[in-house]
C-alpha cells in the first residue's frame, strides 16, 4: 500500500483479513494523510477531514470495530455547531444577516438583495440539474458537464452574485469546477439525511487505530520516487532502495502522483485524470484570542468576508478561545505567497477592522497550506469542467498489478467515505488476482 491515509489503511486491513501479507509505505513521518489533528495547538484543531456524514457507513463500521468513538455534532474543528448565521464583511461594510438586505455593502441585483452572500450558491443551484442518485454522475450526459460559472449565469446570477459566490467557493474557481461536482454533493446530502459527527479525540485517531490493528509494517518516512508495473508484480523505487511487490495499491492524490514517474499502461482517461484532475487549494490560519469577544459583542460568531486573505473565520471554541481562518483558491494562493509574519500581521489587522471587538485580542499561532504539502498538493479533488466522463472511467479502471484508490476515486461517496469506498474496490481487484 502506498499511503497511510484512510484509503491505504482500509485496503491494507481488507487484504490482511483475506490472508495477504501487507506493508504500508507513507512519505510523511506521521500516519493519517489528509486527516491531521494539530495536537500541539490549543484545543487540538483539525487541519484536514472533520465531518463524518450520516451515510458514512464504512467509516462508522471501522470506527466501531476499532473502539474509536464518534461525537455528535459536526462543528468541531471547522466552527462551533451551535453558532448560526454569519457576520458579513462585504465591500468594506460589516453587516448582520438582519441588516444585509439594506446595508451599503449589498450591491446585488434587486431580485437578489434579500439573499445572504453565503446562501447565494444554494439559491441559484435550485436551477441546476438533479441527479437521481449519488452515483448517477458516472453516466451523466456530456452537455450537463458545464462549469459552475456557466450554470450560474444560465440561472440568472448577477455579476456581483458571481463575485460573492466565488469569494468563498469550495473549489479553486467557478469556471474550473463542473456543475456535476455540485450535483453529486447535493445528491449525497439528499440520500443521507441525518446528523453528522466528528471523531472523538481528533480525526487522526481513526487512521492511527487502523494502523495499529495491522500485523504488517507501516513504514513512515518512505517516499516513493517511481513506480513500474510489470507482468509479475510492481517495482517501487524509494529514496535509497527498491521494493518489489506482487500487487500495489497507490492512494497518493493525483495532484501529487503526477509528479512521480509511473511506468504502466493507462487508458487515456486515467492518464488525463492523473495529469489534470483539480484539487482545491486551501490555506488556514489558527488564531488564539485573549478572550471570547464573540460572546459579548452581540454579533454572529462566524465571519464571512469577500476579502480573499480572510475568507471565512470560524470560532472553534471558547475554552481555549480559538478561531480558524479558511480561504480557498486565489485566497489560498495569496496567503501562501505572503511572508508568514506579514501574513499574520495582515490577518490580525483586517479581522479587527471588520470586527472591532477583536482589536488587540488576536494572535496567529500557525499558518497551514495543503497545496504546499508535496504529498497532497490540495485538500480534496473536485470534478473539473469537462472531466466527468474521464473521471468516471478512471473510477472504473482496474489494473493488473498496480491499482489506485483514494477519495478522488469514490463513485457514490465523497470525502472520507469515498476513501473507504475506493479502497474496498481496489482490495477486491487485488484479491481477484491474488
Amino acid at each position: 500500500m502506498i499511503g497511510a491515509g484512510l484509503a491505504g489503511l482500509h485496503a491494507a486491513r481488507a487484504c490482511e483479513a483475506a490472508g495477504l501479507r501487507v506493508a504500508v509505505l507513507e512519505a510523511e513521518r506521521r500516519i493519517g494523510g489528509r486527516l491531521h489533528t494539530l495536537h500541539d495547538l490549543p484545543g487540538a484543531p483539525e487541519a484536514g477531514g472533520i465531518q463524518v456524514g450520516a451515510g458514512y457507513t464504512r467509516l462508522r463500521k471501522a470506527a466501531g470495530e476499532l473502539g474509536v468513538g464518534l461525537d455528535s455534532g459536526g462543528g468541531a474543528g471547522a466552527g462551533i455547531a451551535d453558532a448560526p448565521g454569519n457576520l458579513y464583511a462585504v465591500n468594506g461594510v460589516t453587516a448582520t444577516p438582519a441588516d444585509w438586505p439594506t446595508c451599503e455593502g449589498n450591491r446585488l441585483a434587486d431580485t437578489e438583495r434579500m439573499v445572504e452572500p453565503a446562501a447565494l450558491l444554494r439559491h441559484y443551484a435550485r436551477a441546476f440539474p438533479r441527479l437521481a442518485s449519488p452515483d448517477a454522475w458516472l453516466d451523466s450526459a456530456p452537455d450537463t458537464d458545464i462549469s459552475v460559472l456557466a450554470a450560474l449565469r444560465q440561472a440568472g446570477a448577477s455579476e456581483e452574485a458571481l463575485r460573492l459566490i466565488a469569494a468563498n467557493f469550495n473549489g479553486n474557481s467557478l469556471a474550473g469546477m463542473s456543475q456535476l461536482g455540485l450535483a453529486r454533493t447535493f445528491a449525497i446530502f439528499a440520500s443521507q439525511p441525518g446528523p453528522v459527527a466528528t471523531i472523538a479525540g481528533g480525526s487522526q485517531r481513526l487512521p492511527e487505530a487502523m494502523a495499529a490493528s495491522l500485523r504488517g509494517d507501516v513504514r513512515t518516512g518512505q517516499t516513493v520516487r517511481g513506480l513500474r508495473e510489470e507482468a509479475d508484480g510492481v517495482t517501487l523505487h524509494l529514496a535509497k532502495s527498491t521494493l518489489r511487490a506482487a500487487h500495489a495499491i497507490c492512494t497518493i492524490p493525483f495532484a501529487a502522483l503526477r509528479h512521480i514517474p509511473v511506468e504502466t499502461t493507462l487508458a487515456p482517461a486515467a492518464a488525463r485524470m492523473i495529469a489534470e484532475l483539480p484539487y482545491t487549494r486551501a490555506s488556514f490560519a489558527y488564531i488564539a484570542a485573549s478572550e471570547p469577544f464573540w460572546k459579548t459583542d452581540g454579533l454572529p460568531a462566524t465571519l464571512w468576508s469577500d476579502d480573499p486573505l480572510i475568507g471565512r473565520v470560524f470560532v472553534l471554541g471558547s475554552a481555549p478561545p480559538m478561531l480558524k481562518l479558511w480561504t480557498t483558491g486565489a485566497g489560498a494562493d495569496l496567503l501562501e505567497r505572503l511572508p508568514p509574519e506579514e501574513a499574520k500581521r495582515m490577518i490580525v489587522s483586517r479581522i479587527a477592522a471588520m470586527r472591532p471587538a477583536a482589536q488587540g485580542k488576536l494572535s496567529v499561532l500557525r499558518l497551514y497550506s495543503w497545496q504546499h504539502n508535496p504529498g497532497a498538493r490540495g485538500i480534496y479533488h473536485h470534478i473539473g469542467t469537462g472531466m466527468a466522463a474521464d473521471l468516471a472511467a478512471t473510477t472504473r479502471h482496474r489494473g493488473s498489478r498496480l491499482h489506485f484508490a483514494g477519495e478522488h476515486l469514490g463513485r457514490a461517496a465523497s470525502g472520507m467515505e469515498a476513501a473507504f469506498e475506493s479502497a474496498e474496490a481496489a482490495a477486491e481487484a487485488v484479491l481477484a488476482r491474488a
